[in-house]
């Protein structure tokens, strides 16, 4: 009988953890599907934001061709472990066009302020790489790590790239529908050429973004910090992770291997047959390295 009294015990309690651990499950679940969005107000603008999951964050920054879009398919993948922001760089996407003088490293730290953020790791691709770079340095306590994919580099002296040359030049004289043709010809898309859905994507962010990157009735007055960020990259103490495609333009080639050098432990991962925007390319791989990186890099997100 008091066998039988201790076995029903045990049962119970299984059963109770087993309930625990599933009910839990559910409201992890429910939380990674749950997508707050909205526009901070801040600066004298307005950004578009979406935040998903739960605990330490991560931050998204796309380039300056697209939108926060880019991140579709790191967005809810990365939110089943963290809390992760993406946003649309003023002038991009939802978010308001810029009419003054403004920086888009104070904008970051406005955000991350509005949204409550003390530490945050920084995930940046091209422009979002040299955005994340400058707010790395300039505020160097708010950033846990640094992913640098297919990043530009402010101060960098590799020879300028013809063919994007050639492609704002037909932005202005052709129109937008022939300066996209060129851009899906270009090392920085053309890798995924033979991707419908991959093509289909980057032509409507190129389309939705021409406001940006094509030509504009008055010149964008953008500020960086003085000080160009090629000079100070030994400054950078957060655990770096640089990724690049091997097909990638040659000055995004060097560039990947300028920061590898110059801040201190700094990885570099190269993704093979992959162009610019490889983690549209290869998202499970990308994944995958980010994941790893950021595991190793910190100790496991708080609940």
């Amino acid at each position: 009988m008091a066998q039988t009294v201790q076995l029903d015990r045990v049962l119970h309690t299984v059963c109770a953890l087993f309930l625990l651990v599933s009910f839990c499950g559910l409201v992890r679940a429910k939380e990674t599907k749950t997508v707050t969005s909205g526009l901070a107000e801040i600066n004298g603008t307005k950004l578009y934001y979406e935040t998903a999951g739960r605990g330490r964050v991560i931050v998204l920054v796309h380039g300056g061709l697209v939108d926060s879009r880019l991140w579709d398919d790191q967005f809810r993948a990365f939110a089943k472990e963290y809390r992760v922001i993406r946003y649309d760089l003023r002038g991009f996407g939802k978010s308001e066009f810029p009419t003054t003088a403004f920086s888009h490293v104070e904008d970051l730290y406005a955000l991350l302020k509005f949204l409550k953020v003390e530490r945050a790791s920084l995930v940046g691709l091209s422009l979002g790489g040299m955005i994340a770079t400058d707010f790395t340095l300039e505020h160097p306590e708010m950033v846990e790590a640094l992913v640098l994919t297919s990043s530009g580099l402010r101060g960098d002296t590799s020879p300028r790239n013809e063919r994007t040359v050639a492609v704002y030049k037909a932005a202005e004289q052709e129109g937008m529908e022939r300066a996209i043709e060129m851009w899906l010809e270009h090392p920085f898309f053309a890798t995924g050429r033979n991707n419908r859905t991959y093509n289909s994507k980057v032509r409507r962010m190129l389309a939705d973004n021409f406001k940006y990157w094509g030509p504009t009735p008055q010149p964008i007055n953008l500020t960086w910090p003085k000080q160009p960020s090629i000079e100070r990259l030994s400054a950078i103490k957060a655990p770096t992770l640089i990724i690049v495609g091997d097909r990638d333009a040659p000055n995004i080639l060097t560039i990947a291997e300028t920061l590898r050098t110059k801040i201190g432990g700094a990885k570099k991962v190269s993704l093979s047959g992959t162009g610019h925007h490889l983690n549209m390319e290869k998202p499970r791989e990308y994944n995958r390295i980010v994941r790893d990186f950021l595991r190793a890099s910190r100790s496991p997100a708080p609940y």
